[in-house]
C-alpha cells in the first residue's frame, strides 16, 4: 500500500482535533507552555536546594577535619542533661536545638561531636534565610545526635532514646542505600518527628576517614509547597503526584473533582516514633474510579502529557509537565 503525505497529513489534523477535545488547540498550547514554565520554576528551585545540601555535607566534613581547633572554642557549659537522659541545649541562643536521644551511650567523644559541629549553626540559618522554601535544616549523627534549625523544645517534641538512624531522612543515605554517596531527594511526603507536618528533603552522606558518619538534611513542607506553586494559581485545578501517582500537593477544587478527601496537616497527638507516609487513600493509580486510574496510567507509564478524562460525568482535559528533580508531575485540570 503507498501511503501518501496527503494521507499522512490527514491523519496528523485528526490526532490534533482528538487531542484537544474540546478545547482549542491554541489554548490547549498555551496551557501546556505556561505548566511547563511552572514545571521548570519549581525543578530549578528543587535543583538549587540538593548542591546546597551538598556544599552542607562537605562543610560538615571540615569541621570533623578540624575538630581539635574548634573545640577549644566551645562553650560547652550551655548543653546538660536533661532527667530522661537526653543530652540537650536548654535555652535558645540563637542557634540550633541539640538532641542526643541516649539511644547510644552518650559518651564524652559523643559530647565532642556536639561541640565541634556547632559552626555549622550559622551555614543552617543562612539557608532558612535565603530560601523561602526551606523551613528547617538539620545534621544528624550516626550516635542519634540531632542538631537542628531553627530551635525548638526537643524534650517536649521528641521521645527520649529515639533510634534516629532507623528514619528514612537518615538510612537513605547510608552506604546500603546510597554506595554512590550522592545527594538524594525524599520526594515521597512523611510526617516530620520534628512538628512540622508533612515534607520532602534533600539529604546527602558525610564520611570522615572513609567511614559514614552522619546526614545533613534540608526540609520543605508540603505546606510551604503549595503556598509558593499551588495557591496562587486559585482559578485553576493544579495538582503535584509523585511517580507512583500519590498526591503531593493539591488545590482542594482538584481532590474534590477526582474524588479524594481533603489533604489535611498531620495532626501530632503522640511521638513519631517510625517513618509515616501518607495512606494509599491519596493514590491516583489506586483510585477506586478506573477513568482516575486511566488517565493516571497514561501519564506515568505512558508519558503522556495531554490526556481526556470522563470523571463522574465531566468531560476533562488533563495537562502534565514532568519535574525531574523530584521525580514528579504537576498537572492541570481543565474542565
Amino acid at each position: 500500500m503507498k501511503v501518501t503525505y496527503k494521507y499522512i497529513s490527514i491523519l496528523l489534523i485528526s490526532f490534533q482535533l482528538i487531542s484537544c477535545g474540546r478545547h482549542g488547540k491554541t489554548d490547549l498550547i498555551k496551557v501546556q507552555e505556561t505548566l511547563m514554565k511552572k514545571a521548570d520554576g519549581i525543578n530549578r528551585d528543587f535543583r538549587y536546594i540538593r548542591m546546597e545540601i551538598d556544599s552542607l555535607a562537605l562543610r560538615i566534613t571540615e569541621l570533623y577535619d578540624k575538630q581539635d581547633k574548634i573545640l577549644p572554642g566551645i562553650e560547652k557549659d550551655k548543653y546538660k542533661f536533661a532527667v530522661n537522659g537526653v543530652f540537650f541545649k536548654p535555652n535558645n541562643d540563637g542557634g540550633s536545638a541539640i538532641f542526643v536521644s541516649g539511644y547510644y551511650p552518650i559518651t564524652e567523644k559523643v559530647r565532642k561531636i556536639v561541640y565541634f559541629t556547632e559552626p555549622i549553626d550559622s551555614d543552617f540559618k543562612k539557608l532558612v534565610e535565603q530560601y523561602p522554601e526551606i523551613v528547617q535544616v538539620y545534621f544528624n549523627d550516626i550516635n542519634a545526635i540531632n542538631r537542628i534549625y531553627p530551635y525548638f523544645d526537643v524534650l517536649s517534641q521528641y521521645e527520649a532514646k529515639m533510634d534516629i538512624p532507623i528514619f528514612n531522612f537518615f538510612f537513605m543515605a547510608d552506604p546500603m542505600h546510597n554506595p554512590e554517596k550522592k545527594s538524594v531527594w525524599l520526594s515521597e511526603p512523611y510526617v516530620d518527628p520534628a512538628g512540622r507536618g508533612w515534607m520532602v528533603s534533600a539529604i546527602a552522606p558525610v564520611y570522615y576517614k572513609n567511614s559514614f558518619v552522619g546526614v545533613p538534611g534540608i526540609d520543605v513542607t508540603i505546606n510551604r509547597i503549595t503556598k509558593r506553586y499551588i495557591q496562587d494559581d486559585n482559578d485553576k485545578m493544579i495538582m503535584i503526584i509523585d511517580s507512583t501517582g500519590a498526591i503531593v500537593a493539591a488545590q482542594e477544587s482538584a481532590t474534590n473533582l477526582l474524588s479524594f478527601p481533603p489533604l489535611f496537616e498531620h495532626k501530632y497527638v503522640e511521638t513519631i516514633k517510625q517513618d509515616t507516609y501518607r495512606k494509599e487513600t491519596y493514590n491516583l493509580s489506586l483510585s477506586k474510579e478506573s477513568s482516575v486510574r486511566a488517565f493516571a496510567n497514561e501519564i506515568l507509564k505512558n508519558k503522556k502529557d495531554v490526556v481526556e478524562a470522563e470523571i463522574n460525568g465531566d468531560k476533562l482535559t488533563i495537562v502534565s509537565a514532568f519535574i525531574p528533580e523530584l521525580n514528579w508531575h504537576l498537572l492541570e485540570i481543565i474542565r
